[in-house]
């Protein structure tokens, strides 16, 4: 049930009562339901902010980077607001379709236009999350040492504090290090999702793609695309369409692993070393 001082929130901010509301999923960060207000259906989102402070802005400002760019839809925000000690968002109800042809299609097409928002830098403007991690957004003004020292280190410090990392590992992580610069080619920076798994987008009526729960940066935009990858559920027509709207550079598909490391890393922090095993995977094949 959505807590009281919620629903006392919404019944002000709506200036009515709420209506058949219903659990439509949430983790280990946020409680998420939907509801009626004055006929119309609502996603209301909420967490603690002592547990994960300014989270909930940090998808707000994500949702509407993203909007702003004209390129790929997003929800638009109703309510943002900090409730006692609650983070509470607000967005209207995306009604779902099955994705077919044109929505594979035409997400590759907008993920690529998103894409084409470039910044002289790789970061944000200030840090925030990746999952309920802390996310590093110092700037960079290239690519390798914002992957290196924002992203890679950052995550390999904290699974050493976790002791889930071995000596062999981390020399395996300094040789892949040394080698980054013959692997990967310069770009400029992208504005890219930054957390782009098949649990990130919602297929709206028409067919539309919606983004959602955005990590957003700037940042090379194979990184994006990289992570849809990582736990499939991508048809091929997405990435064709992309392919076709902004062509990748010549050996890609060998760079996804490198990408990839980061979220795996992430994952180990956060769930344990049942990932372990692919990291280890992919610093063997660059070996």
């Amino acid at each position: 049930m959505i807590a009281s001082e919620i629903l006392h929130f919404l019944k002000e901010f709506h200036q009515c009562d709420i209506a058949d509301v219903s659990v439509t999923g949430g983790g280990s960060i946020n409680n998420c339901f939907s509801y009626l207000a004055k006929g119309e259906k609502f996603f209301l989102k909420y967490n603690d902010s002592r547990q994960f402070p300014d989270i909930i802005h940090f998808d707000k400002e994500g949702l509407s980077a993203i909007a702003a760019t004209n390129t790929i839809a997003t929800p638009s925000v109703v309510a943002c607001e900090n409730v006692g000690n609650y983070e509470v968002l607000v967005l209207p109800f995306i009604e779902q379709e099955r994705p077919g042809k044109l929505f594979w299609e035409q997400f590759g097409q907008n993920l690529a236009a998103l894409h084409f928002k470039e910044a002289p830098f790789y970061g944000w403007q200030h840090d925030n999350y990746i999952g309920s991690l802390h996310q590093s957004n110092r700037q960079q003004k290239q690519y390798l040492p914002f992957l290196v020292q924002e992203r890679l280190q950052k995550q390999i410090a904290l699974a050493n504090r976790n002791n889930s990392l071995s000596e062999k590992d981390n020399a395996a992580f300094e040789q892949l290090f040394k080698q980054l610069p013959d692997i990967i080619p310069e770009a400029q920076a992208s504005l890219v999702h930054g957390d782009l798994w098949s649990g990130n987008f919602v297929v709206g009526k028409g067919q539309i793609p919606y983004l959602i729960d955005p990590s957003i940066h700037y940042s090379f935009r194979e990184t994006d695309l990289a992570f849809t990858y990582l736990f499939g559920g991508f048809h091929q027509k997405f990435y064709e369409a992309y392919e076709e709207s902004f062509p990748l550079s010549p050996g890609f598909q060998e760079r996804i692993g490198i990408y990839n490391l980061y979220p795996l890393l992430v994952h180990l922090n956060l769930f344990g070393n049942s990932y372990l095993h692919s990291i280890r995977d992919v610093l063997k094949k660059i070996s």
